[in-house]
């Protein structure tokens, strides 16, 4: 496999898996300079450098190589040891944080699942149809095996991107889905980012209350978040590469359009 030195702007920290390997990793979602999605792993975060622990819109350097054994075009392995951080994204504007991944957003969901069959594709960014999109929650009690596995790697991912150790967090209570439609059809997919659990436990810790924390949460992802231009990140897992699977959302206040041409990311 071909090592190459490559320039990615983070754009999703996605749930850790498991490794007996690597003990805790983290797959990432990002885009190269020149508009290419990259999923990088396995990156085991608490095992960085302070100055390497980066965060979403930054720009990392370092050397990757296709992984091996993964048939999924976008997926690179890290060398975490040449890892570093090129620019921070704490104080990019909206408008440009937007343009890193605006001109990249596939047609649909459907025209996703097309590429997949066509040629492999498993990462890629949507938008939904305007006006569709909700939001709704459901105890984890209540959700399918599937959901309840990865939704419990989902809120251990909290503790990752803690620079100092804590305790175990227990299970999550709830797991959360986006209704939304693409090209005219009707689509529901859970939510496998970390964003969202750490989101419900940050209001449960200051409310203190599970009904406040999820009128709380309805706020912000049911009423705020579809009028931020929300598009939405799905990839699939190796072992199911026709199924696509949520990671994370993108938004932005930028306001008014965003120039969307190619411009220099960097």
């Amino acid at each position: 496999m071909e090592i190459r030195k490559e320039l990615v702007c983070i754009l999703v920290k996605a749930y850790p898996q498991a490794s007996t390997r690597y003990q805790e990793t983290v797959c990432c979602a990002g885009i190269t300079a020149n508009g290419q999605l990259r999923r990088l792993y396995p990156i085991v975060y608490r095992q960085l450098q302070p100055d390497q622990k980066f965060d979403r819109f930054d720009w990392i350097e370092a050397n990757m190589n296709r992984t091996p054994g993964d048939p999924r075009p976008e997926s690179y392995r890290v060398d975490q040891g040449t890892l570093r951080i090129l620019k921070s994204g704490k104080r990019a504007s909206p408008e440009s944080k937007a343009r890193k991944w605006l001109p990249h957003v596939a047609p649909s969901l459907s025209w996703l699942y097309d590429e997949q069959a066509r040629n492999g594709r498993s990462l890629g960014i949507i938008r939904g149809d305007p006006g569709t999109l909700r939001f709704r929650w459901r105890p984890l009690a209540q959700a399918d095996e599937d959901d309840k596995s990865i939704a419990k790697e989902a809120f251990r991912q909290q503790s990752l991107f803690d620079e100092h150790p804590i305790k175990p967090l227990p299970s999550p209570e709830y797991l959360y889905r986006l209704e939304f439609a693409s090209d005219g059809k009707r689509h529901a997919m859970t939510l496998h980012d970390w964003e969202v659990q750490a989101t419900y436990t940050g209001y449960k810790h200051r409310y203190g209350d599970p009904e406040a924390s999820l009128e709380k949460m309805e706020a912000y992802y049911g009423e705020l978040l579809p009028r931020m231009n929300p598009h939405l990140v799905v990839g699939n897992m190796q072992k199911r590469p026709s199924q696509f699977i949520l990671i994370g959302v993108l938004r932005t206040t930028a306001n008014g359009e965003v120039d969307q041409r190619q411009q220099t990311l960097l």
